[in-house]
């Protein structure tokens, strides 16, 4: 990400007092492609504002928790003033839940992909302004747990999924459960990834991530490194391939002890009674 965009937004924007401002998305994260929008977040901005025109064609896309607008330049940008953040705040704040082995995982708060795409944004990304603003949400959302918990959840979903395949499978429905066990790959990757302090809301950008993190990388769990064979290859249902997704996953949870976010993704997973075998 070069110094010229912050220099063009901040040029190109003029923001209202008391809120914050945030690069995020693939742009922030260091994995944007040709053709990537620049995703900004305005949170705290007072009630109605929107950003002033500036004679570039743009849509207002109305969003659960946010307003986004898109302008139609090159690259497009997408600038979402956020709604008011306090019951997304207190759910979120049950993510430090994940701490305690203890709680079942039925109490654990559900976060549905949006929430997790902008606790993410917020969390991760690049402070345009306001500083202090930005800051007093991430403490109050509590985003510090937020790897840890993805690391945590998407590793039970992944079991979900695991165990959903081998049902669709003795009932008949082989496409099902092809499906269901892609399904169990991708939340392992998600999951191991979310270890290493990249928190995936969708799997659209799972192979930029898996590379940046690979190419950074000293020891890795094989789920990680044969994570473009699982990819690439046939999901029929065979014993083989849920015999491979099982060791794959009790592999990654014997890792994630030595990553920072996992280390207590892996106390919870254990507190549940998870030896590392769907």
């Amino acid at each position: 990400m070069s110094d010229t965009l912050v220099e063009a937004l901040a040029r190109r924007f003029s923001w209202p007092d008391g809120c914050g401002v945030v690069l995020a998305g693939s742009t922030a994260e260091g994995v944007a492609m040709r053709g990537s929008n620049v995703n900004v977040l305005v949170v705290d901005a007072p009630y109605g504002w929107a950003p002033p025109g500036d004679g570039t064609p743009r849509v207002v896309r109305p969003m659960s928790l946010c307003l986004n607008h898109i302008y139609s330049c090159d690259p497009v940008i997408s600038l979402e003033v956020l709604r008011p953040l306090d019951g997304l705040a207190e759910l979120a704040a049950g993510m430090s839940r994940v701490g305690d082995p203890g709680t079942p995982d039925l109490e654990l708060p559900v976060l549905d992909v949006l929430e997790i795409r902008l606790l993410s944004r917020l969390r991760g990304g690049l402070v345009l302004h306001g500083d202090e603003t930005v800051e007093r949400w991430r403490k109050r959302m509590e985003l510090g747990w937020l790897p840890a918990f993805h690391c945590a959840t998407t590793y039970l979903t992944a079991l979900h999924f695991h165990r959903k395949a081998a049902t669709a499978q003795a009932d008949g429905l082989p496409l099902d459960a092809s499906v269901q066990l892609r399904l169990a790959v991708e939340h392992l990757l998600v999951s191991a990834l979310a270890a290493d302090d990249r928190v995936l809301h969708e799997v659209k950008n799972l192979g930029r991530h898996l590379t940046a993190d690979l190419s950074a990388a000293v020891d890795r769990p094989r789920l990680l490194v044969e994570a473009g064979a699982l990819l690439r290859r046939d999901m029929t249902a065979v014993p083989e391939l849920f015999a491979r997704i099982e060791e794959l996953a009790a592999g990654l949870l014997d890792w994630l002890p030595g990553t920072e976010h996992g280390a207590t993704a892996a106390r919870y997973l254990r507190g549940q009674g998870l030896g590392g075998r769907p």
